[in-house]
C-alpha cells in the first residue's frame, strides 16, 4: 500500500506530499458538523416517512428499523471531521449490516445514499494519516465489491426488480447482464466520485496553507525590511552626528587656536573668537542631544529621560544665513546666489529635502575650511522643472589648493551622496581647473517627501 501511496504521488505531481497534515477544524466547525448532521437526520425522517406512504405494509419495512438504519448512518457525520477514518468505517458497517436486514429499501433512500457519501469524502478531504485512510479506505472498498456481488446474486433484488421478465428489451444486451453492469457502473461512480472530490478538496486545502506560509513569509520579510531601515535610519544618524563634530567641535579648535594666538595683542578679537566658541559648544550640545533622543526613541515613544531636547527641531534651509555667518566667524566668507524658478521656492521643500541640501551646503563648506587654502567661497543654489519633476541644486565651489596632511576619513563626502541617493539626485564631486575644488548636488523633489526625514 505504501508503494501504491508513492506511486499515485509521482504520477500526479498535483497532489500535496503524502506526509502533509491538514490542520484540523475549529471548535466553530466541529460544532456546525454536528448541528448540520442532527438537521440531516430529520430531513432524512421525513423523507422516509413519505416513502413509507407510498409503499405497501407487507412490502415496507418498520418505522423503528428505518429509523435506526437512518441514525446509524447520518449521526456519526455529527464527528465527521474530527475523527474522519472512525466514522466512514462506522457509516460503512451501518450501510452493509442495514443493506442485509429487512431495512435493506432504507439504505436506498437519497438522504442515507448522501450520508454514506459524505463519508467517504470526508475522509479522503480531511483524514491526517494518509497512509492508514488509503490502507483502510482499500479493505472497505473491497469488502463493498464483495458485499455487493454476494447480496447482488443472493438476493431477491434482481427478482424485485423484474428484469428476467423483460421480453423484448430495447437495447442489445441481455437484461442479466445488464442490470450487474449498471448497478457496477453506479456504484463505480459514487465510491469514485467521492474520492476524487475529496482528493479536490484535500489538494485545494495544501494550495490554501501554501499561500498563507508565503503571506506569513512576506509578513516577515517586510518587517525585517522594516527593521533594516531603523538600522539604516541610525547610520543616518551617526553620519549626523560625524556633520555635528566637524562643524561645530572642529571649528572649536580652530578658534581656540586662533583665540590664544590673537590674545596678548588683541583682547576684543580673542573675546570675539571666544564668543564664537561658546556658540558652537552650544550648537554641538543640542544637537547632539537632539541626535541621542531619536537613538532612544522605541516604537515612536520616547523613554521618560530623553528630554525636551530630543524633539528639537531640525535645520533647514531657512537656517542657511546662521550657517554663512557661523563659516565667516571661522575665517571662511561665503558668496550666496540664488536661481530659482519660483520666488521663495527654496524656502518652502519639503522638510526632507530642505534638511538634506541644508546639510549637504554644511558639509561641502566645512570641506572647503578643513582642507582648502581659501578663504573665499561660492555658493550657489538652484531649483526647476524638467520632465522628470522639480528639482532643487546646491553647487559649493572655490580657489584654493589642497592643504597638506588634511586627508579626512571620507564620511562627509559619503554622506553627501547618501542624502542625494535619498532623494533620487545626482552628486558631482572634485577638482577645478586649474585649482579650487567643486561640490554639486541635484535633489529631486517628489512627491511624500515631507516624510523623508533624515536627521
Amino acid at each position: 500500500m505504501r508503494r501504491l501511496t508513492d506511486y499515485v504521488h509521482r504520477r500526479l505531481p498535483s497532489l500535496p506530499p503524502a506526509d502533509w497534515e491538514r490542520p484540523a477544524p475549529d471548535k466553530a466547525g466541529l460544532r456546525r458538523d454536528m448541528f448540520a448532521a442532527l438537521g440531516l437526520l430529520a430531513f432524512a425522517i421525513v423523507m422516509q416517512q413519505l416513502s413509507l406512504s407510498l409503499t405497501e405494509v407487507e412490502h415496507a419495512p418498520s418505522q423503528w428499523a428505518s429509523l435506526a438504519v437512518l441514525s446509524a448512518m447520518i449521526l456519526p457525520l455529527m464527528f465527521r471531521r474530527r475523527w474522519p477514518i472512525s466514522m466512514m468505517l462506522l457509516g460503512s458497517a451501518a450501510f452493509m449490516v442495514s443493506g442485509t436486514s429487512e431495512a435493506y429499501m432504507v439504505t436506498m433512500q437519497i438522504c442515507a445514499q448522501l450520508a454514506y457519501f459524505l463519508g467517504l469524502y470526508t475522509a479522503v478531504t480531511w483524514s491526517r494519516n494518509r497512509r492508514a485512510l488509503w490502507s483502510i479506505l482499500s479493505i472497505v472498498l473491497l469488502a463493498m465489491a464483495v458485499w455487493i456481488i454476494i447480496d447482488l446474486f443472493t438476493s431477491d433484488l434482481m427478482k424485485s426488480m423484474d428484469v428476467s421478465m423483460v421480453d423484448n428489451p430495447a437495447g442489445d444486451i441481455p437484461a442479466d447482464i445488464a442490470f450487474p453492469l449498471y448497478t457496477f457502473l453506479i456504484n463505480l461512480l459514487f465510491f469514485g466520485g467521492s474520492i476524487f472530490l475529496g482528493l479536490v478538496s484535500w489538494s485545494n486545502a495544501y494550495a490554501n496553507e501554501l499561500v498563507k506560509t508565503q503571506a506569513q513569509r512576506i509578513a516577515d520579510q517586510s518587517q525585517q525590511l522594516a527593521d533594516r531601515a531603523v538600522n539604516e535610519e541610525r547610520l543616518r544618524i551617526a553620519r549626523e552626528l560625524h556633520d555635528v563634530i566637524a562643524h561645530h567641535i572642529a571649528s572649536v579648535g580652530v578658534q581656540a587656536g586662533a583665540a590664544r594666538m590673537v590674545q596678548p595683542r588683541d583682547p576684543e578679537k580673542a573675546a570675539e573668537l571666544m564668543k564664537g566658541i561658546e556658540d558652537s559648544a552650544r550648537s554641538a550640545v543640542g544637537e547632539t542631544r537632539a541626535l541621542l533622543g531619536v537613538l532612544r526613541e522605541s516604537g515612536g515613544d520616547m523613554l521618560p529621560d530623553s528630554g525636551g531636547d530630543a524633539r528639537r527641531p531640525e535645520p533647514s534651509m531657512k537656517q542657511l544665513p546662521t550657517l554663512l555667518a557661523e563659516n565667516r566667524a571661522q575665517g571662511l566668507a561665503v558668496e550666496l546666489s540664488r536661481a530659482e524658478h519660483t520666488p521663495g521656492y527654496l524656502d518652502s521643500l519639503p522638510a526632507g529635502v530642505s534638511l538634506a541640501l541644508y546639510r549637504i551646503c554644511g558639509e561641502a563648506l566645512a570641506n572647503v575650511r578643513r582642507h582648502s587654502t581659501a578663504r573665499r567661497a561660492t555658493l550657489s543654489l538652484r531649483s526647476g522643472v524638467d520632465e522628470q519633476g522639480p528639482w532643487v541644486e546646491a553647487e559649493i565651489t572655490d580657489e584654493g589648493t589642497t592643504l597638506p596632511d588634511s586627508s579626512g576619513s571620507g564620511f562627509g563626502l559619503r554622506g553627501i551622496r547618501e542624502r542625494a541617493n535619498l532623494h533620487h539626485g545626482l552628486v558631482e564631486i572634485g577638482p577645478r581647473v586649474p585649482h579650487g575644488w567643486r561640490t554639486r548636488a541635484r535633489l529631486r523633489v517628489v512627491a511624500g517627501a515631507e516624510t523623508t526625514l533624515v536627521p
